[in-house]
């Protein structure tokens, strides 16, 4: 049996043909639909288009809370505004002829981590997704725990300052999009040229007065991941800064969830979870975190990396159909 199954996030959709024993195939990206339902459904349907002969269905990996059973989108992340209320399972299947699966995408993260990885016989768990938000979900007793409106596991929406705005939400402190948008208010850097960069100049009209003014046209530099380490490892002062404040944020949300759940391990996947100094940086910033707020060893989080890294998206949403369609 075999999948497109597709991974949409804010700045770009990665897809894979995936079969039952989690090998991928074809893997490659297209940028995110995020002007309208129509071109969030022609995406999807091209993709559809090349591959149909070889699959046997669709399996959707997306933000937002999400009803598994019915396929109803009930709002929240980067597609809200495209798909909140709707049934995503009856759109895609109006256009693409095969069973259809969804599930949010930090959930996704936890099933690939509970199927082959890194919870594969964990008890319970949690998986933490670095992307242009935070994704993330909850294993209990194996299976993902949903809790009260699907929203167990919503780590974009803890808490990880004392600024009293949208900037304390992990998905603003830890996520890129917060990120970029810091990263380009402090090195004077275009919005437009930016992945998401719509979004990201929206941020303005609420938080650009906190930053100075600049009397220079702001240049038209892509601040991405990789740019951004590029810059880190150059010695930059300013990014170095906005990094050590990611750092700090994230190690908060991660002692929060450890203190809370008390999982036996919390795994570190996403994007950002590839670049090899972020792991061991997280590391020592969760061990200072704990020293300074006298945290006890037994409520210490034991950290992993995901054995899928980037791909932990894409291999959950394959395990979430097969779990709904057999295979």
């Amino acid at each position: 049996m075999k999948c497109l199954v597709c991974d949409l996030g804010g700045s770009s959709v990665k897809y894979a043909l995936v079969n039952e024993n989690a090998v991928l195939e074809y893997s490659g990206k297209v940028a995110a639909p995020l002007g309208s339902v129509d071109d969030f459904i022609k995406s999807i349907g091209k993709l559809y288009d090349r591959y149909k002969d070889e699959i046997e269905g669709i399996a959707l990996s997306l933000p937002g809370v999400i009803d598994v059973d019915s396929g109803v989108h009930y709002g929240s992340g980067v597609y809200s505004h495209l798909l909140e209320g709707k049934n995503v399972r009856e759109l895609i299947q109006a256009r693409c002829p095969v069973n259809v699966s969804l599930e949010n995408d930090g959930k996704c993260g936890a099933l690939a981590e509970a199927w082959k990885g890194e919870l594969a016989g964990v008890k319970d768990g949690a998986v933490i997704i670095l992307g242009s938000g935070i994704g993330g979900g909850l294993i209990k007793d194996g299976r993902i725990h949903r809790g009260r409106n699907l929203t167990a596991g919503e780590f974009s929406f803890m808490i990880t300052g004392r600024d009293g705005s949208m900037m304390d939400a992990a998905w603003m402190s830890v996520g890129m999009l917060g990120i970029t948008y810091k990263t380009c208010k402090l090195k004077n850097l275009d919005f437009s040229v930016q992945d998401s960069g719509v979004m990201i100049a929206g941020f303005d009209r609420e938080f650009g007065n906190r930053y100075a003014k600049y009397d220079e046209v702001p240049k038209k530099i892509k601040a991405d991941g990789k740019q951004f380490f590029k810059w880190l490892e150059e010695g930059d002062e300013i990014v170095a800064d906005i990094y050590q404040e990611f750092l700090h944020s994230l190690a908060i949300l991660i002692e929060n969830v450890q203190v809370c759940y008390s999982p036996e391990r919390i795994v570190i996947g996403g994007g950002l979870s590839g670049v090899k100094r972020l792991f061991p940086d997280l590391q020592n910033e969760v061990r200072a975190l704990c020293a300074s707020c006298g945290i006890a060893d037994a409520m210490k989080a034991e950290l992993c990396l995901s054995k899928y890294l980037d791909e932990c998206n894409i291999l959950g949403a394959m395990y979430n159909y097969i779990q709904q369609h057999g295979g």
